[in-house]
């Protein structure tokens, strides 16, 4: 009996840790959607920036989420419930005490967690650079996804994923996002907007002009990876399959 218990809490683990990962690997196939949405929307000319913003910005900020961004949304202890205080630079080996409260309920391991929670601030990091295509240089891009990584989305993302004040103390929930990942990337975008004002050339003596999409194929495919990447973004939010 107690061969079959643990022959069974193994496959669950299994599973769940499948889940995590399969999922996670949909929501990250969604940066070639915001790319292609980005590219097909954008000039000619801003195709190549907006192309290696994405692949620099998810690589870039996989190092800031992991060396303090996943600590400050998911760690025990912090400051006044705010964000997490534990969990920085993580080794994920066997032997590592990484403590994550807020989401220890999921059989999965902590790297499968923070591979599904990194892809999630990707996420809400390409939804503030879609606001601002055509508006800064390659180099703002870089200089803002790190501290976006590292602390903005993490602040966000400890208060109603992480246990903090907002979810522990007032109840409030958030599931798939709307608030952590939607909400946020929308309004750390708007703020570009009103820093950053127009793009060159949309007015010209005081009149509105259109700037059309170069691809409106290649804007099209975006749009249906996207949805696509849906079917691991909000399912795999569970962060299990057999619970």
């Amino acid at each position: 009996m107690a061969d079959d218990s643990t022959a069974t809490q193994a496959a669950g683990v299994a599973a769940d840790t499948a889940w995590v990962i399969v999922t996670g690997c949909l929501v990250m196939f969604m940066q070639a959607g915001f790319a292609m949405l980005e590219v097909g929307f954008s000039r000619m000319k801003n195709v190549g920036t907006v192309v290696a913003k994405v692949v620099t910005n998810l690589s870039v900020s996989s190092i800031a989420y992991w060396a303090v961004g996943f600590g400050f949304a998911f760690g025990a202890g912090g400051w006044f419930a705010l964000i997490g205080g534990s969990g920085f630079f993580p080794t994920f080996s066997p032997g590592s005490q990484l403590h994550l409260p807020a989401i220890d309920w999921s059989t999965a391991p902590a790297s499968a967690k923070w591979f599904f929670e990194f892809v999630f601030c990707a996420v809400s990091l390409a939804i503030v650079w879609g606001t601002m295509i055509e508006r800064t240089k390659f180099i703002v891009y870089i200089l803002f996804g790190i501290p976006f990584a590292a602390f903005i989305y993490p602040l966000i993302s400890h208060q109603l994923f992480g246990g903090g004040f907002l979810q522990a103390t007032l109840g409030a929930q958030d599931f798939a996002g709307s608030t952590v990942v939607h909400l946020t990337g929308a309004t750390a975008g708007f703020a570009g907007l009103l820093l950053l004002g127009p793009r060159i050339g949309k007015y010209v003596k005081g009149r509105a002009n259109a700037i059309p999409g170069h691809n409106m194929p290649l804007a099209q495919l975006g749009v249906l990876i996207l949805w696509f990447g849906w079917f691991g973004f909000n399912p795999g939010s569970t962060l299990n399959a057999t619970n």
